[in-house]
């Protein structure tokens, strides 16, 4: 086991005396509230560092082994958006394949090198074949073989939700995308998750399946301006009838269409023009004029940007923090993106305040102000990203506060409910591929908000192929030959290997090397030239 120092233990107990867990007079969501000396929220499992692993383990063992097949003969996460948590029935909202397929991929690639889990890579494989094959465009029309964005609930071919599905329900004006319509956002979402498993099995229909969304996000973008963005929000696919003009959601597009560049595949040229196109109108517009309009697929057409939302404006800050290099302001820019996020979504609404003993909660977008999980832990994860790059202990602290809140949305049977109310509705996206995601990230940020004693490898800067841990090491494999990666050990490394050779212990990472902090047990790898690395504690 790693030695840790006599200081170690001190700082440690001090932190334990300062966040000794109290029972609140209270539940939330069915669990007992838990505060610290303070007053301020942990989260409802304790030991307080097994509580982010713990969620990400009860959320996928929900969806490998409760959610059941539905009588059209799939498991319900194919063909529906959500799941009531006492039937186990499909519900009858609007199905949002490739938003949540994307989602799925994300978190997928992100935990299966923490878990090593091979069931959770199958579990978004799946997905996407059953995409590929039912949830896209015909090849021949204007914006051909990219998947829709909605469906019909139970629907088992995606072709796009209908217009006035929830007349029913009280309304006339419709949450659809409309039959036919998809949105260019999410081509860019999945077109990414197809590229990821591309980079994750070498498998090239998987690659082919990517440039054919960057193809047609090449094909239609426009240089936008205050009231239209680079891609359309909504779109007719067969002949490119604009539906809704705005979406300030560009960034999935240019995730895509920037590692397309970077990995020299398709049409090249025409991708760097639309991605700088797209960045060019970013930095125009919503990054000064913070109109962030335009996500979630089940919302009505607006005839203007007014649906703010903090999905787009957090996704935004997320990428540039990832790469700062493309804005200079950087340092401005993502607070300013945080602060608009907390005035105008983490705000108080009736019975759900914006701070919770201590925490500060998310709201989905002005047309749902409820408080949720997902986006609660989005907000989360992009502020320990932000102390990741600059060291602020305030933003380290909104994230623990906020990632707990988000915790108790889990129950003990795995079930998780996004809204902090009395709904027993399970939302895929919002529960699942949306909220594990964000726990991961944050562990990558914060690497001692990992269990102790365990071995994980919790971030890599490329899609990490395979993984295995054994006593005292740890193998993986990456597809990018230069690569950095951070792991939490419950040993203490002698030799780290890339491609068999010694890699050198260094104080920093400027080069191929590796730095151990050895009270936390926290390994930092950078490789250059090769693929596989191996850990050995003997």
């Amino acid at each position: 086991m790693m030695q840790r120092s006599a200081g170690y233990y001190s700082l440690a107990a001090l932190w334990l005396l300062s966040a000794v867990p109290l029972l609140a007079q209270q539940t939330f969501n069915r669990h007992q509230v838990i505060l610290d000396s303070q007053g301020k929220l942990l989260s409802w499992v304790q030991p307080q560092d097994k509580a982010y692993d713990r969620v990400m383990r009860l959320g996928w063992d929900f969806l490998l082994n409760t959610v059941p097949v539905q009588p059209n003969g799939l498991k319900t996460f194919y063909t529906y958006c959500c799941i009531d948590e006492r039937t186990l029935r499909g519900g009858d909202w609007l199905h949002n394949p490739a938003g949540m397929f994307a989602m799925f991929v994300d978190a997928a690639t992100s935990y299966y090198p923490y878990s090593g889990d091979q069931r959770i890579l199958d579990l978004a494989r799946g997905l996407l074949d059953y995409d590929r094959v039912h949830g896209v465009t015909p090849a021949n029309w204007e914006w051909g073989g990219v998947p829709y964005a909605s469906s019909d609930p139970g629907a088992l071919e995606y072709r796009g939700g209908h217009d006035f599905l929830y007349v029913r329900h009280g309304t006339d004006w419709g949450r659809g995308d409309g039959y036919g319509a998809i949105e260019p956002d999410k081509v860019g979402e999945l077109g990414m998750g197809y590229l990821k498993f591309y980079e994750l099995t070498g498998e090239t229909v998987y690659r082919d399946a990517a440039m054919a969304c960057a193809n047609a996000l090449a094909r239609h973008v426009r240089p936008g301006d205050e009231l239209h963005s680079p891609w359309p929000f909504r779109v007719f696919a067969e002949d490119n009838t604009v539906r809704e003009e705005y979406s300030a959601n560009v960034i999935g597009p240019i995730r895509l269409l920037d590692e397309l560049v970077r990995l020299n595949l398709g049409d090249v040229p025409a991708y760097r023009r639309a991605r700088q196109m797209a960045w060019a109108w970013l930095m125009t517009y919503p990054i000064k004029n913070h109109v962030w309009h335009g996500y979630f697929e089940d919302i009505r057409v607006f005839e203007k940007p007014t649906n703010f939302n903090q999905y787009s404006p957090m996704e935004t800050a997320r990428y540039i923090l990832q790469h700062v290099e493309y804005d200079p302001s950087w340092k401005t820019d993502v607070p300013a993106l945080i602060q608009f996020v907390e005035r105008t979504l983490g705000v108080d609404v009736p019975n759900e305040p914006g701070i919770q003993w201590g925490a500060q909660t998310i709201s989905e977008q002005i047309d749902d102000m409820h408080k949720m999980g997902s986006h609660t832990s989005r907000y989360a994860s992009v502020n320990a990203l932000w102390y990741e790059k600059t060291g602020d202990l305030a933003a380290k602290e909104k994230a623990f506060r906020s990632f707990n809140w988000a915790t108790y949305m889990c129950h003990e049977n795995g079930a998780v409910n996004d809204l902090a109310v009395e709904d027993q509705t399970v939302w895929f996206s919002d529960g699942y591929g949306d909220y594990i995601r964000h726990f991961v990230a944050g562990l990558g940020s914060v690497p001692e908000w990992a269990p102790p004693g365990e071995n994980h490898l919790l971030r890599s800067s490329s899609i990490v192929q395979s993984v295995s841990y054994l006593p005292e090491e740890v193998n993986y494999k990456t597809f990018d030959a230069d690569a950095s990666e951070v792991l939490r050990l419950n040993f203490t490394p002698r030799r780290v290997l890339s491609d068999g050779q010694e890699l050198p212990k260094r104080a920093d990472l400027e080069r191929a090397g590796w730095t151990l902090d050895a009270e936390q047990g926290v390994l930092r790898v950078r490789h250059l030239g090769s693929h596989v690395v191996r850990v050995l504690g003997h």
